[in-house]
């Protein structure tokens, strides 16, 4: 199949949602789910997929109605011109602050490993810089990109995570049901949060090959995300047991037990070295996804200008909060708390209003002739 010039195929495009989604293995996602159901952490990314499918299929079956037509559009063809700018509008501000968090736990993350006498802010800036010149290059580099680093990333990874198996104690993830099966069927949809990140993909449509591409592509990456991040928060329960409550970043502790001997006793490093540039990889995404949302928003054609902008806004909220722990047990949580529910009560009522306007109908008899 020859790749439309300038659109991401599906390689480049599986390779953009697993970095952005599959990420989550690596931050505070685990510890967040242990300090939540304790044992039984390991089940959510898996209940929440499931409970996930749901919306995000019915979403993506809407969005196949409307050829090359990203989510925005979407949204205010079916809700009207001004309830679908405030739709718009809650999905751009979720998103934007969710960028600024984000970003930020991943600078809490290299001052408190890698670099711990640099300030914060210095850190901060430089990734934010370097995102946003990732971003102004355009989304078909940055898929690109994804596409020569996924091997590389995913293999570390699995690296990281066989090596650290070795120290782990099966028994660890017993009680098997932990709190409880309601306790754990209630937090894994509040949890569904984990893979809105597939909502927000649905604005690059137009910029990928064609909505087969984009359809087939979500599902592979939406199955093998949701049981990466499933073993690697295993993987650390057995490691650390009930500790892991008390460990903010699991993964970068996991691969400090990683030794190849005297001569190469910071193996962490390498680690580190691909783990940061998935990092940039999908905070450059998520500039250029939100810098299309806005531009969409306000009809600005040229958003790609927007970019530096939204990046120093996006820094300024980011450097708010005072301590990691502010980030990680307050405002965090309430993000992921509104930002999965309220994306798939959107992708719901636009499958509802689709179906009341005919428009599926509509499509079915458009095909037949």
């Amino acid at each position: 199949m020859n790749q439309q010039p300038g659109k991401l195929g599906i390689r480049e495009f599986v390779s953009i949602a697993i970095l952005m989604v599959g990420a989550k293995a690596t931050e505070d996602t685990p510890a967040v789910l242990f300090r939540q159901v304790q044992n039984a952490a390991w089940m959510i990314p898996l209940l929440s997929a499931g409970i996930f499918f749901i919306p995000l299929f019915l979403l993506i079956k809407t969005m196949s109605l409307y050829q090359d037509k990203d989510l925005f559009s979407v949204i205010k063809k079916l809700f009207g011109k001004y309830l679908g700018f405030i739709v718009c509008l809650f999905i751009f501000i979720i998103s934007s602050f969710a960028v600024s968090y984000d970003t930020r736990t991943y600078t809490n993350i290299i001052r408190s490993f890698y670099f711990t006498t640099t300030p914060n802010l210095i850190i901060y800036v430089i990734l934010m810089v370097i995102c946003a010149y990732g971003a102004k290059k355009g989304l078909q580099h940055v898929g690109s990109v994804s596409y020569l680093i996924i091997f590389y990333a995913l293999l570390s990874l699995y690296i990281a995570l066989g090596i650290s198996t070795q120290q782990s104690n099966i028994q660890s993830m017993f009680p098997i049901w932990g709190p409880g099966q309601l306790e754990i069927i209630k937090l894994s949809s509040q949890n569904i949060t984990i893979f809105a990140d597939f909502f927000i993909l649905t604005m690059v449509i137009p910029y990928v090959t064609s909505n087969k591409v984009f359809k087939k592509g979500t599902w592979i990456a939406f199955v093998y995300v949701s049981i990466q991040i499933s073993v690697a928060t295993l993987i650390f329960i057995c490691m650390f047991d009930a500790s892991l409550a008390g460990y903010a970043y699991p993964f970068h502790i996991a691969i400090r037990f990683i030794s190849l001997g005297d001569y190469i006793p910071n193996v962490e490093i390498i680690f580190f070295i691909i783990w940061i540039m998935t990092a940039f990889i999908r905070f450059t995404a998520f500039l250029y996804i939100n810098a299309l949302m806005f531009g969409q928003l306000f009809k600005i054609k040229d958003f790609e200008y927007l970019i530096p902008s939204l990046t120093t806004i996006y820094l300024l909220i980011g450097i708010i909060p005072e301590s990691p722990i502010d980030i990680t047990l307050v405002l965090k949580p309430l993000i992921q708390n509104l930002a999965g529910p309220m994306f798939a009560v959107i992708s719901i009522t636009l499958w509802l209003v689709a179906q009341l306007k005919g428009e599926f109908k509509h499509a079915k008899n458009k095909n037949s002739m």
